[in-house]
This record gives C-alpha cells, sequence and structure tokens, in this order.
C-alpha cells in the first residue's frame, strides 16, 4: 500500500510538471529540452532534473526533431574568434521577414557575441548600406560613451554590398572599429549573428502572422528588450545578455580598481 501511495505522488509531480512543460511548448514550439530545463530550473526555480524533463518530454512526444535541412556538409573551416569581455567582438547581419499581403520587411541586427546582446537593430523596407551604419552608429552610442576609438572593438559580417561597401568603411575607421570579414565559404564565420536570426524566427516570426509592418516592427522592439532582460543561455550559464554584460563589466570595474 505504501508502495502504491509514493507511485500515486510521483504520477501526480510528474502530471503538474508536464503541464507546465506543455505551457511552455505551446509559447515556445521550437525549444528543446535543455531549453525547457533552463526556464524551469532557473525562472520558475523548480528543483528538477535535465533527464526527468528529457524522459516527460520524449514520453509524450514534446521534444524537437532535428531537421536535416540544418546539417549542410561543410568544409573543415578554421576556427572564429573568441571574445573575452563585452565590446570586442561584434557580429552585423541582415535577415528579412516577409509580411502577408504587404511584402518584405529588412531586419538588420548587430549582436556581442560575448553577452549575446542585441546592442541595437534596425528594420525597415529597404537595408542599404547606411541603413546597416546607422544600426551600427546606434549600437556605438549605446555601449561606448566617449565613442568607440580606441577600445579594440571588431565588427564581423559577410562579404555584402552592404558591409564592403566604400560608405560603410570609411565609417567604420573613422569610429575606429576593427573591421573583419568572413571567408567565402565559411558561414561560421559569423555563426553567433546568424544563429541569433534563427532564433529570432523560431520565437517570433513563425509562430506569428503579422498583417503589417508596423505590427511586426512594435512586436521586434518587444522582443529583443525581453531578448536582451530573460533569454538563458547555455554558454552564459544560463544567464540573461543583460545579466551576464552586467557581472562581467562589474569584473571589469573591479580589476581596474585593483590595479
Amino acid at each position: 500500500m505504501k508502495r502504491r501511495g509514493s507511485y500515486a505522488k510521483v504520477a501526480a509531480r510528474n502530471a503538474d510538471l508536464l503541464d507546465r512543460i506543455r505551457s511552455l511548448k505551446a509559447d515556445h514550439p521550437f525549444w528543446g529540452y535543455r531549453r525547457i530545463w533552463a526556464h524551469l530550473r532557473f525562472v520558475d526555480e523548480l528543483t528538477v532534473g535535465k533527464n526527468r524533463v528529457h524522459r516527460l518530454m520524449k514520453e509524450h512526444g514534446l521534444t524537437v526533431r532535428g531537421s536535416q535541412l540544418l546539417k549542410a556538409k561543410r568544409k573543415p573551416t578554421g576556427n572564429k574568434p573568441r571574445p573575452s569581455r563585452p565590446n570586442q567582438w561584434w557580429g552585423i547581419d541582415m535577415t528579412k521577414v516577409m509580411i502577408e499581403g504587404f511584402g518584405w520587411v529588412y531586419v538588420v541586427i548587430v549582436l556581442d557575441w560575448n553577452t549575446k546582446k542585441v546592442v541595437w537593430h534596425y528594420a525597415g523596407l529597404q537595408a542599404r548600406a547606411w541603413h546597416w551604419l546607422a544600426a551600427l552608429n546606434k549600437a556605438v552610442n549605446r555601449q561606448f560613451l566617449d565613442g568607440a576609438r580606441g577600445s579594440g572593438l571588431n565588427l564581423m559580417s559577410d562579404n555584402g554590398c552592404q558591409p564592403t561597401s566604400v560608405s560603410f568603411m570609411k565609417a567604420c575607421r573613422i569610429m575606429g572599429i576593427n573591421q573583419a570579414f568572413t571567408s567565402y565559404s565559411n558561414p561560421k564565420g559569423n555563426a553567433d549573428t546568424e544563429r541569433f536570426m534563427r532564433t529570432l524566427k523560431e520565437e517570433l516570426v513563425w509562430i506569428n502572422e503579422f498583417t503589417s509592418p508596423v505590427a511586426f516592427l512594435e512586436a521586434l522592439d518587444r522582443w529583443i528588450d525581453g531578448y536582451n532582460a530573460n533569454y538563458l543561455h547555455s554558454t552564459l550559464g544560463y544567464r540573461s545578455p543583460e545579466a551576464f554584460e552586467a557581472e562581467q563589466l562589474s569584473r571589469e570595474t573591479h580589476l581596474a580598481d585593483a590595479c
């Protein structure tokens, strides 16, 4: 009788946990078991093991199936830069979103590779070099009160017409930003930024039906604010970009004071 009672308690706990997992999956259908576990552990503050979450999700068909389309065969490439502090390596890239009955809206993202923070973004009906530059200027103004010159800031991009334009490259030189470009046939060169674009589409674009550019732009602003403040990254020790950035900058300040 005691064993039967313990089984009933475990089943009840699993039922409650499964309800919460299903609720999270309803809002985030592209989340796998690791991200579900991270939210349960660090946001909901539940004492739950990763293996248990994986088992429940697998038993109830809630895991994410891998897509062969995302596993293209690529030749080995060189290592990409690995920043050791905020505002050392940024990536800039563009994607586009189709608004039904309207057309394309272009989104330019400037991402800090160390903190995974979107330091600025631009969204509009065009994406020429000066739109990319507007996003970069805003990012610099936000992150560097005295300008980026002398800070050692590096900017990685692809070889598209916008970042390789004369106006964009000249502006980078004036601001003291060191440009770097991914080599041809090396998509991993700007992988951090491109992975963010996938997250943006999974978490915002693909699960919503936007019928006007205004609605999309408003949702994009809200989503990026929430991403910076709340999105948990395993590479950051399951901290959000803003939380990790604050820790890193505080550590730099303490080290500078100690010297």
